[in-house]
């Protein structure tokens, strides 16, 4: 405490006043602090999953987005071709580096959608390169969840500075129709394993196939009740080929790859991959009408050829976009039956999500 004094004559009076000029400091203490820093810590760790949370919803709602978009431009692409872009128009005896077209070469759906996506500017730069996979040094990203931020192709043995794409034709179902009979499959593929390669049969009772050719006067089933794409955009996939790829002979032992478009294959749940390194899966019938199951790798690059991968980094399942243009979340619990009906075009399957 400092004490002053100060002397007032009031007359023959002399008043000493006295003044405290004691300091009072303001501050917090040591415990005072770290009780702040405490409760600050515990609001950040309630906030911070519910912002991470928000962020993932507009995420998962800009992928809903881009899938009705592709589902728009399938639309325009039928107005003026009558007919849904092919997968690709895969001829075994033509080199895919060699096809100077890009309606007539091994090229993807996606590539025939891009006048109908605002990406005309890509596609007239076909009479500027050599090498028609070389317009996936563009990104377009409309092909992308942007869940996942991984946009080049994962596989080492390709070009791995082009740009892959997230979301994939459903090419129908693979395994057995309610009358307990197999769908039938596209003949070229006659391998259904290679070595140790599980290449599976390719799917063509759905809306993207090889050849193309489905108006939607042949999807009896009704386009709201048949699967158009769906998403392949979780993150250790590793089978992610160029988004201008379609179906080709991938190398000298013969190895087919269907590059942009998958079977729905029974036992395949949405997000399988996620968890499970391989799945037994039924992929064709054996010479007495047994089931023939292979073990089918599903990341890397022995996964990824004709049967589905499905899945994404959203929680709990995957956009697919229907061909009347809607988008619907497809949960990773749903039966795989249902999915195989709503994966065929005219298979006359009661099926609903």
């Amino acid at each position: 405490m400092f004490l002053s004094s100060v002397v007032v004559l009031v007359g023959d009076l002399h008043l000493t006043i006295y003044i405290n000029k004691m300091k009072n400091h303001y501050g917090f203490t040591l415990v005072e602090l770290l009780v702040v820093i405490a409760i600050i810590g515990m609001l950040i760790a309630l906030l911070l999953p519910a912002v991470q949370a928000a962020r993932e919803a507009a995420r998962r709602m800009q992928c809903t987005n881009h899938l009705r978009q592709s589902g728009i431009a399938a639309h325009g692409y039928h107005d003026i071709h009558r007919e849904l872009p092919a997968e690709s128009h895969f001829d075994p005896e033509k080199n895919f580096v060699d096809d100077d077209k890009i309606d007539e070469a091994h090229t993807s759906f996606r590539a025939r959608l891009l006048p109908f996506i605002e990406q005309t500017v890509i596609r007239d730069m076909l009479e500027e390169i050599d090498n028609i996979e070389d317009l996936a040094l563009f990104s377009v990203p409309v092909f992308y969840c942007p869940s996942n931020s991984k946009r080049l192709v994962d596989l080492p043995s390709y070009a791995m500075d082009r740009y892959a794409a997230h979301y994939y034709g459903v090419a129908g179902a693979i395994g057995r129709d309610p009358a307990g009979k197999f769908y039938p499959t596209d003949p070229r593929q006659k391998n259904v394993a290679v070595g140790r390669s599980i290449l599976g049969p390719f799917a063509n009772t759905g809306t993207i196939i090889i050849g193309g050719k489905i108006r939607f006067s042949s999807i009896t089933d009704g386009l709201s009740n048949t699967f158009l794409l769906g998403e392949i955009s979780w993150t250790n996939y590793g089978a992610h080929y160029n988004w201008v790829r379609g179906t080709v002979i991938s190398n000298a032992a013969g190895i087919t790859a269907l590059a942009s478009s998958k079977g729905m294959a029974h036992h395949f749940l949405i997000n399988a991959g996620k968890t499970n390194e391989s799945l037994d899966i039924v992929l064709e019938e054996g010479e007495n009408g047994e089931d023939k199951i292979y073990t089918v790798p599903l990341r890397g690059m022995a996964a990824g050829h004709g049967v589905s991968g499905f899945g994404s980094n959203h929680t709990g399942g995957a956009n697919f976009v229907y061909t009347d243009g809607s988008v619907c979340f497809v949960n990773e619990t749903t039966d795989t039956t249902v999915l195989m009906y709503l994966s065929t075009r005219n298979g006359r399957e009661p099926a609903n999500l």
